[in-house]
């Protein structure tokens, strides 16, 4: 089984739009899987969907293929970079019923729809900003100041901006997704599923 969720296989992907929450019957309702971190997930989401994480979505592949039997599955995200990947994940294990909330939890709450709000946070994006911000700062003042070899800090974090832009995956996102304060509450027990669906 495949669990690298950062080098998907290109999948065409199925768009879920907002309105098709409101028009659908309850055996046909979507399960709404959010990818967020749980800290994102703490601070607003939407009733009834269920947090798992992108870092903790192979742990949950067998029971997400027998929801997709009985209901589609929506996966959201804040915009649609970790949803990609967790889309691709799941097609590519053999989940074909499921889609993308077009726009993400942003759109979602932008256009005044029903949430969950909860502390205020820093997205995961936001952090990872704010990480390669630093760097880029601190390589080139350390490579102005000290020595010249310092401003490969900044070279080196360009390349990997560049290569999350053409990959639709970040590195340094997977590595603070695993970070205690991006994981707690502790994501969904599998076997929990199920029991709440």
């Amino acid at each position: 089984m495949n669990t690298n969720l950062a080098d998907p296989q290109p999948v065409s992907r199925s768009r879920v739009e907002p309105a098709h929450f409101e028009s659908t019957s309850p055996r046909t309702t979507p399960v709404l899987i959010d990818v967020r971190t749980p800290h994102e997930f703490a601070e607003v989401h939407i009733p009834e969907a269920l947090n798992i994480p992108l870092s903790d979505l192979h742990k949950f592949v067998e029971e997400l293929k027998g929801l997709s039997q009985e209901r589609p599955l929506t996966l959201i995200c804040r915009t649609h970079n970790r949803v990609k990947i967790a889309y691709e994940y799941l097609t590519n294990n053999g989940i074909a019923n499921c889609g993308i909330l077009e726009g993400g939890i942003t759109d979602w709450v932008n256009s005044g729809k029903p949430v969950i709000r909860g502390r205020k946070g820093i997205s995961l994006e936001g952090q990872v900003r704010a990480i390669a911000g630093s760097l880029i700062v601190l390589g080139t003042g350390l490579g102005l100041s000290v020595h010249a070899w310092f401003l490969l800090i900044p070279a080196l974090v360009g390349i990997g901006l560049i290569h999350a832009g053409l990959t639709d995956s970040c590195l340094m996102g997977m590595l603070l997704s695993k970070l205690p304060m991006n994981r707690i509450p502790p994501p969904l027990p599998p076997k929990q599923i199920g029991v709440l669906l």
